[in-house]
């Protein structure tokens, strides 16, 4: 038989309820966390002078009036024209040496006849490092084009050791017959590559041609022989060009109705405007810019990064999340009333029956939220919305605004407009203001500055309007 131990049960009596209080505050505390997680947390915004970056960045497809020029015999080619200079016409472009026989007696002459030059080396050095200094890994296909400009540069400058030792040799040596001198039909400037899109134009370009990820260029000065009919050079016969810019659907929207853009064109530090027009293709937008100066600058480039340079959107910087609608009543302006002497706030005069059945007019004052030349915008709570407004102005200073017309308007009739506004919490109430938006992306807002009734420079607003409801007591 069990006997009855006191101290024992004494002792399992407070174990019992120690392991019982502690479990409720446990669960209690559980409970505070869980709701907390679960409840959104009221931020306060404070409102700043700033501004948006609202220029278009974009990689812009270069088109130029070019043609591909084929070499008129097989050959070794030496080329007497720099990339990027300009050429007469019937002027020498290139030799060609048939048989490779004026090439093998300029070798025989000395084994150091077409090493560069201490001025050639030290350019070639300036294009690596400008490459190095501007090179980005999210651009990888430039090193292929980098690879282009490099091996261009060095047969151009070993070439120029060539017509030296050409131009020197006597023209009735051996083998003369079979060198010759092919001149320019036609005046241009001269560049050494081909990429397939010498053809395109501002007409005929397609969606895919202004994609550069898949684009590839191949040098014409290969130092090896070439045979007749391949290309030899392209000849550009016009300072006149296009850039065509892809946009998104945003981007159109703000400059479709523009005739002419400013742009700067890979970090330039000159601006240019210029002519815009815009075509679709395959359902894609594009801008196509006419320019007609700087297009020798980029003779080596098919595309090229540009800004368009919008205009400056200052104002005030708030978060889209801050902004909320509102309907409110729109009245026409004539039965706003200005403060007396003895008070300063927007009225209006309302018609009312006293107790006698006379008509007699009192006052409603109400918050007003925006003004223009023909209405005013007036909190809908502040009515009851079958009063009779009656049309009035105010005199002289010193006088009562009086009713000069028996003109009347009747809130029944009243049109209601959505505004957009913010809570704004100064006063620890959440009170509506209106905004008047400038500019707007995908996370702030930049509305304009000195707006009556509106917001101001370090004025405090809800972050997130959707955790409040206005004339909420903010704590």
């Amino acid at each position: 038989m069990k006997r009855y131990n006191p101290q024992r049960d004494s002792n399992l009596f407070q174990l019992n309820i120690g392991t019982i209080i502690f479990g409720i505050i446990f669960i209690y505390m559980m409970i505070r966390i869980i709701l907390s997680i679960q409840s959104e947390t009221l931020s306060i915004y404070e409102v700043q002078n700033s501004y948006i970056d609202t220029n278009i960045n974009a990689t812009a497809l270069i088109l130029r009036q070019e043609t591909l020029v084929n070499a008129v015999n097989s050959g070794y080619v030496s080329y007497y024209v720099r990339d990027g200079e300009k050429v007469g016409k019937n002027k020498t472009v290139y030799t060609i040496d048939e048989t490779g026989s004026i090439y093998d007696k300029i070798n025989d002459s000395g084994n150091d006849g077409l090493v560069m030059s201490p001025d050639g080396l030290k350019e070639v050095r300036t294009r690596i490092s400008n490459f190095e200094n501007y090179f980005k890994y999210s651009n990888f296909q430039e090193v292929y084009n980098f690879r282009y400009d490099i091996e261009n540069a060095v047969l151009e400058l070993t070439n120029e050791a060539m017509i030296e030792k050409l131009t020197s040799l006597d023209s009735n040596s051996a083998g003369a017959s079979t060198y010759k001198k092919v001149q320019s039909d036609e005046a241009g400037i001269i560049t050494y590559y081909k990429d397939g899109l010498e053809n395109v134009n501002a007409e005929n370009f397609k969606a895919s041609n202004v994609d550069n990820s898949n684009y590839k260029k191949t040098t014409l000065k290969t130092g090896e022989i070439i045979n007749s009919g391949e290309p030899v050079y392209k000849l550009v016969t016009s300072e006149n060009w296009n850039l065509i810019i892809p946009l998104s659907d945003k981007q159109y929207n703000r400059i479709k109705d523009k005739e002419a853009l400013r742009i700067n064109i890979h970090n330039s530090s000159k601006n240019i405007t210029c002519p815009v027009e815009f075509s679709d293709k395959e359902g894609k937008h594009f801008a196509i810019l006419s320019l007609d100066q700087q297009m020798v600058n980029y003779i080596n480039n098919r595309y090229i990064d540009v800004v368009i340079i919008m205009e400056q959107n200052n104002g005030l910087k708030i978060p889209n999340t801050s902004i909320t609608t509102k309907k409110v009543y729109k009245i026409p302006i004539e039965y706003l009333s200005a403060g007396s002497n003895t008070s300063d706030s927007n009225h209006f005069n309302v018609e009312t029956l006293d107790e006698k059945g006379n008509v007699t007019t009192k006052q409603i004052n109400s918050n007003i939220y925006l003004t223009d030349e023909k209405y005013c915008y007036a909190d809908p709570n502040d009515f009851t919305g079958s009063e009779v407004l009656l049309a009035s102005e105010t005199v002289k200073e010193d006088e009562i605004p009086n009713v000069t017309s028996n003109k009347t308007f009747s809130l029944a009739d009243a049109a209601k407009e959505e505004i957009q506004g913010v809570y704004c919490v100064n006063q620890g109430v959440a009170a509506f203001r209106y905004i008047e938006i400038i500019y707007q992306d995908d996370e702030y807002t930049i509305v304009k500055e000195n707006v009556p009734y509106s917001i101001a420079w370090y004025d405090r607003i809800v972050l997130n309007q959707s955790f409040v409801t206005e004339n909420q007591i903010i704590k």
